[in-house]
C-alpha cells in the first residue's frame, strides 16, 4: 500500500494560545503509524504511563557541578555571560526604522542554577520503524522492523527544584544529535544551550542516538524514522518519571527522582541536528499515528531475524530455540517433522529484566504530545519532511555547511513555508553567514567545510568570512535559546527578534561586537491568519496573481518561472528553461526550491508590476518578498506602493534588509550595488544563494492610503535575482512588544 503521512496535527496553532483545529484530511503515512482524523478521540482523556518508577542509572557528569541539597550536593556551576539586558531604541517622530530594539541576549537573568549534567541510561526501548522504506516508496505493515535502542542521554533541570519560588511544573526540550561518528558522545555537544535553558526555567534532556548511528539498531533508516521513536520513547520514560519518579537498580530513589511532578507536558520544545532534525519532522508527524509495538511483536522478531539483535542483546539470542526443517524418511529412518523456532520463556524474560526493555507506546494508551516549537539545525531532507503543520517551526542553514553542503533543510523549510488554511503557527528560515555544520556541537570539533584558502567558505582565507566556534556557538545559543522561551516558554519578551523587529543582541555577534544582522538572514512566514498573498508565482500562467490582478514585466532579457517540486532537490523544469546561473548545484547556486520567478536582465530599471485592485492593508503592518541575488554579490530593489487615488512612495530596500548582498557585509560604502573588494573573485556564482526575506513596514510608505492600493512595483539595476513570496504579513509592529510586560 502506499505509505502515507499525516499532514497535520491535532490542535491548530495561534500565536500565544492553541485551539482545536478543524478535521484535516490525512495525506501519506509511513506504514509503521497508521492514518486517522482524530487520535485523542480514541486515547483516554488521562492516559496513564506505564506504573511505577522509572528504572535507570542516573550520574553526575564531572565537572559540571554538584547536584542540588536534595541530591546530597552544594553549589551548580555558575554561569558566566553578559545581563539580560534589552535597549528599546526610539526611533525619530516620523521616521520608520526596521529595527525598534535590540534583543536581549539568553544568558544573563537567570532565575535558577542549572543542575549538573546527568547521564542517565533508562532502560532500552523497543519500538519498529519502516526501515529503508520511506514516504516516497510502497511497502505493508509486515516490511516493519522492530528494533531495540537505548534511551540514554543527558539531561539538566532548574534547581532548587522545592523553592516556594520554583514554578509548579517546567517546560521540557528534547535535543537530538545527528549521524556522526558513533564513538563520540555527541549528545554532550549541546550542554552550552542546554546550561543556560535549565538556568531559565526548562529542562533539558540531550538524546544519545548512537544505539541507531551505529547501525546494529536499525539498518538503513535514512528517513529518520528511528530517531521519531527515540524521541517519543524518551518523552514516554519522561512521562513515567513525572508521573511515579525513578529509582535505581536497588529500588532507592535515583537523581531523577525530583523531577517527579515537575514536568510540564503541555509545553514541549524539540531541536533537531543533521539527521537529528529529519528525526523531529517525523516526531511531529507520528505523534498521534504511531503504533505501539508488544512483547509478541519482539518475539516474533527474534523467531524470524534472531541475529538482527546478536550484536547488542545476545542474551535474547539466547531465548531463541531454533527451528528444524524437514527431512523426508529413508528405508533406514523415519521422516523428521519440521518444527518452527520458539522462544524459551524463563531466558526471555531473565534477558528483558536485564535489558530494562520498555515497548513504544501506541496512540490507544498515550495521548499526543504537546508540541509548542520543532527547530531544525543544518537538517537532512532524504525522504521529504512534508507536511509539518500546526507546530511553530525554525530551519536554520549554515552557509558555509561543508556537510549538508546543498542546504536540504532549505527544501524542508520551502516545502513546509505554507500550511492548511487552518494552520496558524509560523515558520522561519535562518540562514547563517560563515557557519559551518559541525561547531554547533562541541564534541564535533572538526571544520567539515575545511580550509581551502581559495574558496568564498575557505577557512584558511586571509580576508574570510567565517565564523570562529565560539562565534558559531554563542549566534546558535540565542537562536535556539530564544526560539524556545518564546514559543514554547511563551516569554514575550523575545518576540520583537522573531518577528523581525529587533537587532541581534552583542551577545550573539561574533567577538560579542554588535549590531552584526549582517551574519543572519531572518524570513518569517505568518500563518494563514496574519498574512495576504499577493503573488507565490506557483502557477505557470504569470499573466494574474493571486488576488487576480494583472502582472507584467518590463525590460527583462530572460524570465522563467519554475514551480516547486515535491520530490528531490531544485526545480526539474521552468517555464520556459531555466536562467544561466540560476542552476541547482551540490555546493553553490540558488538552493532553494520554493516556485519563483527568475529574471535576468542588463539595462537599468527592469521591473515587474503587480496589480493589487484596491487591497485594504489595514489588517497587516508589513510588505515581504523573498528574493535571491544570484549576480553579482549584491542588489538593490526599489519598491513602490501605489494607492487607488494614484498617489505613490518608493522605498530602497535595503533599508529593511541584509538579504540584497550575499557576504556578511555591512550596507555602507556603496553597498549592495558595489560589490565589496573581498568579495568580487566570488560574485560568479561561487556563493550559496537562498531565497531570503526583505520585510518593509507599511509605515515606510508614507502618505499612502492603505485602505485601498493600486498597484506593487519592484524595479532593478542590472544584475539576476529569483523572486517568490510577494505578500502583506502582521508582524505586530502596530502594538511594539517593548511596551508590553515581559516574562
Amino acid at each position: 500500500m502506499m505509505m502515507i503521512f499525516l499532514s497535520a496535527c491535532d490542535q491548530s496553532y495561534t500565536e500565544g494560545r492553541v485551539t482545536a483545529a478543524p478535521t484535516v484530511e490525512p495525506a501519506a503515512v509511513a506504514s509503521t503509524f497508521e492514518t486517522l482524523n482524530d487520535l485523542k478521540e480514541t486515547a483516554p482523556a488521562n492516559p496513564s504511563p506505564t506504573e511505577g518508577p522509572v528504572v535507570g542509572t542516573v550520574t553526575v557528569v564531572p565537572g559540571t557541578g554538584s547536584p542540588d541539597p536534595q541530591l546530597g550536593g552544594g553549589e551548580a556551576i555558575p554561569l558566566t555571560g553578559p545581563t539580560d539586558t534589552q535597549i528599546v531604541m526610539p526611533a525619530a517622530e516620523e521616521k520608520v526604522v526596521r529595527f525598534t530594539e535590540i534583543a536581549p541576549d539568553t544568558v544573563g537573568g537567570a532565575t535558577f542554577k542549572p543542575s549538573p549534567a546527568l547521564d542517565y541510561d533508562l532502560g532500552n526501548l523497543v519500538a519498529s520503524t519502516a526501515g529503508q522504506y520511506g514516504i516516497y516508496e510502497t511497502a505493508t505493515p509486515s516490511d516493519d522492523e522492530v528494533f531495540i535502542t537505548p534511551i540514554r542521554g543527558q539531561i539538566r533541570y532548574p534547581q532548587p527544584l522545592k523553592s516556594a519560588a520554583t514554578a509548579e511544573r517546567f517546560p521540557i526540550i528534547i535535543f537530538l544529535h545527528g549521524n556522526h561518528w558513533n564513538t563520540d558522545p555527541s549528545y554532550r555537544g549541546y550542554d552550552y544551550i542546554a546550561q543556560d535553558l535549565a538556568a531559565h526555567g526548562y529542562v533539558v534532556a540531550s538524546i544519545d542516538a548512537n544505539g541507531i548511528n551505529s547501525g546494529s539498531a536499525i539498518d538503513g533508516d535514512e528517513s529518520s524514522q528511528s530517531r521519531a521513536q527515540l524521541i517519543l520513547g524518551t518523552l514516554d520514560r519522561l512521562r513515567q518519571v513525572d508521573a511515579s519518579g525513578q529509582v535505581n537498580s536497588d529500588n532507592e530513589p535515583g537523581p531523577l527522582d525530583v523531577l517527579n511532578d515537575k514536568l510540564d507536558f503541555d509545553r514541549i520544545g524539540i531541536m533537531g541536528h543533521s539527521r537529528g532534525g529529519q528525526g523531529v519532522s517525523y516526531a511531529i508527524k507520528f505523534n498521534q499515528t504511531r503504533l505501539g509495538v508488544t512483547e509478541e511483536n519482539l518475539r516474533a522478531s527474534l523467531k524470524a531475524n534472531p541475529y538482527f539483535f546478536e550484536e547488542d542483546y545476545p542474551d535474547l539470542l539466547e531465548a531463541v530455540k531454533p527451528g528444524i526443517e524437514s527431512i523426508p524418511g529413508t528405508s533406514r529412518s523415519p521422516a523428521v517433522a519440521a518444527a518452527p523456532a520458539s522462544i524459551d520463556d524463563d531466558k526471555f524474560a531473565e534477558a528483558a529484566k536485564g535489558y530494562n526493555l520498555f515497548y513504544a507506546a501506541g496512540r490507544e494508551s498515550v495521548k499526543p504530545y504537546d508540541f509548542k516549537g520543532a527547530f531544525m539545525l543544518a537538517p537532512t531532507d532524504f525522504d521529504g519532511n512534508l507536511g509539518i503543520n500546526n507546530v511553530p517551526l525554525a530551519v536554520l542553514l549554515p552557509d558555509c555547511d561543508g556537510d549538508m553542503f546543498n542546504l536540504q533543510g532549505a527544501v524542508a523549510y520551502d516545502h513546509n513555508r505554507f500550511g492548511p488554511i487552518s494552520d496558524m503557527a509560523p515558520r522561519y528560515q535562518i540562514m547563517v553567514k560563515g557557519a559551518n555544520h559541525n561547531y554547533y556541537n562541541t564534541e564535533w570539533g572538526r571544520d567539515d567545510f575545511g580550509p581551502k584558502p581559495d574558496e568564498y567558505c575557505g577557512a584558511a582565507r586571509l580576508d574570510g568570512i567565517r565564523l570562529g566556534e565560539s562565534d558559531q556557538r554563542r549566534s546558535g545559543n540565542f537562536l535556539i535559546s530564544s526560539f524556545m522561551r518564546y514559543h514554547v516558554g511563551g516569554e514575550q519578551k523575545f518576540a520583537p527578534y522573531w518577528n523581525a523587529a529587533a537587532h541581534l543582541p552583542n551577545a550573539a555577534c561574533p567577538s560579542t561586537d554588535g549590531p552584526c544582522d549582517e551574519w543572519v538572514a531572518l524570513s518569517v512566514q505568518k500563518g494563514a491568519d496574519k498574512r495576504k498573498l499577493i503573488q507565490r508565482f506557483e502557477n505557470s500562467s504569470m499573466e494574474r496573481n493571486e488576488l487576480g490582478g494583472s502582472f507584467s514585466m518590463s525590460g527583462f532579457d530572460a524570465a522563467a518561472f519554475c514551480p516547486m517540486e515535491l520530490g528531490g532537490w531544485g526545480p526539474k523544469s521552468c517555464t520556459s528553461n531555466r536562467l544561466q546561473g540560476f542552476e541547482y548545484s551540490t555546493w553553490q547556486g540558488l538552493l532553494s526550491i520554493a516556485d519563483h520567478l527568475e529574471l535576468a536582465w542588463t539595462k537599468p530599471d527592469a521591473s515587474i508590476v503587480t496589480e493589487l485592485k484596491g487591497l485594504s492593508a489595514k489588517p497587516y503592518d508589513t510588505l515581504t518578498f523573498r528574493i535571491g541575488v544570484v549576480r553579482p554579490t549584491g542588489q538593490e530593489v526599489n519598491v513602490t506602493l501605489t494607492d487607488k487615488s494614484g498617489k505613490s512612495a518608493t522605498i530602497a530596500a535595503s533599508a529593511f534588509t541584509d538579504a540584497l548582498y550575499n557576504a556578511p557585509r555591512k550596507m555602507e560604502n556603496g553597498l549592495p550595488m558595489t560589490d565589496d573588494p573581498r568579495d568580487t573573485r566570488f560574485a560568479n556564482g561561487q556563493m550559496k544563494v537562498l531565497l531570503n526575506m526583505v520585510a518593509i513596514p507599511l509605515k515606510a510608505f508614507g502618505g499612502i492610503d492603505m485602505t485601498g492600493l493600486k498597484e506593487l512595483k519592484l524595479s532593478f539595476p542590472s544584475g539576476k535575482v529569483a523572486v517568490t513570496g510577494i505578500e502583506l504579513q502582521n508582524f505586530s509592529r502596530e502594538a511594539p512588544l517593548s511596551t508590553v510586560a515581559r516574562k
